[in-house]
């Protein structure tokens, strides 16, 4: 009889109990937000309680650059930098962080990641790029958190330069006899910026250097000539083969029927032209624009003798005297789309082409897009790639 009371009176009990667990499940699942800690002890629900707790940051912050001090064109040493840092950055004190350095193509801004209208001028007509990079609609700082919650990428720091050249747009990332020292703004500059007010790993095994356009450029071409600064490298779209670009002298010159008279907004091309030459060949006793152009006019025939300079910057030519460098590196992940509208998806191909008959070790894709459109979809590969090779 005791056992039968016992059973009848443990079974309210027990009702309770399954409301409860009932109630708990509804709770976690309709409110993130009231996750209890102390009960829920697995990875992710730590995470998503560090994204709510303990919020990433997007930060604006302004240096001077030594490298760009008394350029001669006037460019200025002020810089602009974006700079995102995870979850739990300030709660944990003591940790220390890998870093990505992402460097802008077009707009030729530290917001050309982060602000969509910045790229209002550079599509549609009479620009060759018709559809916007693919933003992510909840914006880049939780697009990124989203990327550490799924554990796509480990948390780490993003970097993000202006390294805008105000009189031609593009610096190329070069150093520069007129338009300062662009290479040197990064690798010395902005490195040792970031080394120094933010908790990051200071070692090449635990930086990665990447972009888009011109950044994708920079970002093989700064892996190359500075291991002992970069440890992975990753290129989108990349400008990877300047005879490529040289190819178009016919181009360039219809867009002038009145010769070559200056940039112009409306002549893409052309304006890239004068940008590739104010970093690649410069000439301060050519006023008014300080630059010597490879192509002759009205031929577009190439100029061998600027030819020679251009390719003294060219990463298909230079891996020839650095392929040691090259091969040092923990990591090199390059990728095109298939209607490039410059046809950067041929000149990534050829650059891919050389690295494998060297033997050196790469990851290129191909993918269904253009040279912006699909921006977002895979900076995620690479960045995955980037995070899990950092240390």
């Amino acid at each position: 009889m005791k056992k039968i009371i016992f059973i009848i009176g443990l079974i309210p009990a027990i009702m309770i109990l399954w409301s409860c667990e009932d109630d708990f499940i509804d709770l976690n699942v309709q409110d993130d937000e009231q996750i209890d800690l102390t009960i829920q002890h697995d990875k992710q629900s730590f995470q998503k309680n560090e994204l709510i707790i303990h919020k990433s940051k997007l930060q604006n912050r302004v240096f001077t650059s030594e490298s760009l001090i008394d350029n001669v064109i006037g460019n200025s040493p002020i810089r602009k930098l974006q700079i995102y840092t995870p979850p739990g950055y300030e709660k944990h004190g003591d940790r220390v962080y890998p870093v990505i350095y992402l460097l802008h193509g077009l707009p030729f801004s530290e917001k050309a990641y982060i602000d969509i209208k910045t790229w209002d001028p550079w599509i549609g007509d009479p620009m060759p790029f018709q559809e916007y990079p693919d933003f992510p609609e909840e914006g880049f700082r939780e697009w990124v958190d989203g990327l550490i919650l799924a554990e796509i990428i480990e948390p780490l720091i993003i970097v993000m330069p202006n390294a805008a050249n105000e009189m031609y747009g593009f610096s190329f990332y070069t150093n520069s006899l007129l338009n300062g020292n662009f290479e040197d703004f990064i690798v010395e500059d902005v490195v040792s910026y970031i080394d120094e007010n933010y908790r990051t790993i200071n070692s090449p095994d635990s930086r990665s250097v990447m972009g888009n356009s011109q950044g994708g450029y920079a970002a093989i071409k700064l892996g190359m000539l500075h291991p002992d600064v970069f440890g992975v490298v990753a290129s989108h779209s990349g400008l990877l083969y300047l005879d490529g670009v040289l190819a178009l002298g016919e181009v360039v010159v219809s867009e002038n029927p009145d010769g070559f008279i200056g940039p112009d907004p409306t002549k893409f091309l052309t304006s890239a032209g004068y940008a590739m030459s104010s970093a690649w060949s410069p000439n301060l006793n050519n006023p008014p624009f300080y630059v010597d152009l490879p192509f002759e006019y009205p031929s577009g025939a190439v100029i061998p003798e600027v030819r020679e300079r251009w390719l003294a910057q060219d990463v298909f030519t230079m891996l020839d005297a650095n392929i040691f460098n090259f091969s040092s590196l923990k990591g090199v992940y390059m990728d095109a789309g298939t209607y490039d509208e410059l046809g950067m998806n041929q000149m990534t191909w050829a650059f891919k082409e050389k690295l494998d008959y060297l033997g050196i070790a790469n990851t290129t894709e191909g993918f269904d897009g253009g040279h912006f459109n699909k921006m977002f979809s895979r900076f995620e590969r690479s960045f995955a790639f980037c995070s899990e090779l950092m240390n």
